[in-house]
């Protein structure tokens, strides 16, 4: 069989099929692997903000609590 440039441009093109082929699957499963990272990620953050966010607004509530209670007071006392 003599390698005539039809033939070896075939050849390659197959190549490139197969190498192509290769490479998506492979980033099939690197997509599957970042879609589970993400979402461990997010799970992670959404834990971590609701550990500073939670402290954070019970804070807001005792603010506002005594503020209340201190503009009860300042009316009772201008009274």
């Amino acid at each position: 069989m003599e390698w005539t440039s039809d033939n070896v441009l075939a050849a390659l093109y197959i190549a490139v099929a197969v190498m192509l082929i290769i490479v998506l699957y492979h980033t099939l499963f690197i997509v599957v692997d970042l879609r589970k990272m993400l979402r461990s990620w997010r799970t992670i953050s959404d834990q971590v903000e609701n550990v500073i966010m939670k402290p954070l607004s019970i804070t807001d509530k005792a603010m506002e609590w005594v503020m209340g209670y201190l503009e009860q007071g300042k009316k009772h006392h201008k009274e």
